[in-house]
């Protein structure tokens, strides 16, 4: 059996950045960019005012003539002379000449005279141009996903469109004679198909486009026609039929239609039963069928596989918690224990479900967390340092 660490290494090796494409900044929001992004202008372009108030030359003093008004959107087409002022509001650029703004609250205007409370200091309340960057700064890196905030940067830069990385289709299937989906009829000893509601999600919150090929039976033909249906797909997954049993078909059923293999098992808990290869130049991942070794793989190897493909790092790696427990003395198997979390005085502490059972989904649903646990690790009792993914 393969280690954790070099299954995932030798998955990524099949992966390679996809190409770019560009889209409208609206709709970039989660897309990961393909290249760095620069300011096309500076933030602000021209020196404008922070307050409400009155733009001066602070070497002057006295009262002060008003000559106009810079509402924001609408500068004012003179300069400012000695002795002399400009109302000014916030946003509004600066008039050549002032170098100080007072704000309206030390102003004390009559007519078109205006005097002061304070003496004003040259540049205060003044917001210089570039303050925030300058044209030709980088607002964004490649391999960065973006977020509301950074789409509001890069509106800020004069940014409209954007390269980013093209979606990678991930087309998956679950397998069985006993499964239906939620809400359908249930088969005779069957069970509700839940694995690919969430992986499904997990793909789309990873970055990735998914297509559910639905459930497929255990017969050799139907299992065989995924090599039409995954045509156009960056990544085949399925689910179940990839471990030792009489109904595993995924390997015989895929063979005589290209399917080269990679690897088949991982020392690892859950998710054993673990299958890689290529269908043709697809690379197909068999994922286990029990719901949390399915969701638990997904997470240590599909995530890293789409990430791979939008040029960026998707690698799930532990933290340092402390435990709330104990834990037995480990196997030959990497072992991913489900834990709730909680904070203690500046520390993360873990706390694993007496149950670990790779059926149930409702102590995934509990979980903060799985603590790794290394092949052969000795027992740990309560207050341990352990390593811990936070989910």
């Amino acid at each position: 059996m393969l280690s954790v660490d070099e299954a995932t290494q030798r998955i990524m090796q099949a992966f390679a950045p996809l190409a770019p494409e560009t889209v409208a900044l609206d709709g970039a929001l989660g897309r990961t960019l393909a290249e760095d992004i620069r300011a096309r202008a500076a933030q602000p372009p021209w020196p404008v005012s922070a307050m409400d108030g009155y733009a001066v030359r602070a070497a002057d003093d006295g009262a002060r003539r008003v000559i106009g008004s810079a509402p924001a959107g609408h500068p004012f087409a003179g300069s400012v002379g000695p002795g002399e002022a400009v109302r000014i509001f916030t946003g509004a650029v600066v008039p050549q000449g002032a170098d100080a703004i007072v704000i309206q609250e030390d102003s004390a205007r009559d007519g078109d005279s205006v005097s002061f409370a304070q003496a004003p200091r040259s540049g205060r309340f003044i917001r210089a141009a570039g303050l925030d960057f300058a044209a030709g700064e980088i607002l964004g890196r490649a391999g960065q996903v973006l977020t509301a905030r950074d789409l509001a940067l890069l509106a800020a830069g004069d940014v409209a469109h954007v390269a980013v990385r093209r979606r990678p289709r991930i087309a998956f299937a679950s397998t069985g004679d006993e499964l239906s989906r939620p809400g359908e009829p249930r088969k005779p000893g069957g069970i509700v198909a839940s694995s690919a509601v969430a992986l499904s999600a997990l793909i789309e919150q990873w970055g990735g486009e998914p297509h559910d090929l639905g459930i497929l039976p255990d017969r050799i033909e139907a299992i065989a026609g995924l090599a039409g249906h995954a045509k156009g797909a960056d990544l085949l997954l399925t689910m179940g039929g990839a471990s030792v049993g009489e109904h595993d078909l995924i390997y015989r059923a895929l063979e005589p239609h290209g399917f080269t293999l990679d690897f088949w098992k991982i020392a690892m808990r859950p998710g054993k039963p673990l299958l890689f290869g290529r269908l043709g130049g697809i690379p197909l991942m068999g994922l286990p069928g029990n719901p949390v070794s399915t969701l638990v793989c997904a997470l240590l190897f599909v995530k890293p596989a789409i990430a791979a493909m939008l040029g960026r790092d998707g690698i799930s790696r532990p933290q340092i918690a402390r435990l709330d427990g104990a834990l037995s003395a480990n196997d030959s198997r990497q072992d991913y224990v489900r834990a709730a979390t909680r904070w203690l005085d500046g520390a993360i502490w873990v706390t694993p479900h007496p149950i670990q059972d790779s059926s149930m989904l409702k102590l995934l649903a509990a979980s903060d967390a799985l603590i790794v646990r290394a092949p052969h690790a000795p027992a740990e009792q309560h207050g341990a340092m352990v390593e811990a993914i936070l989910l």
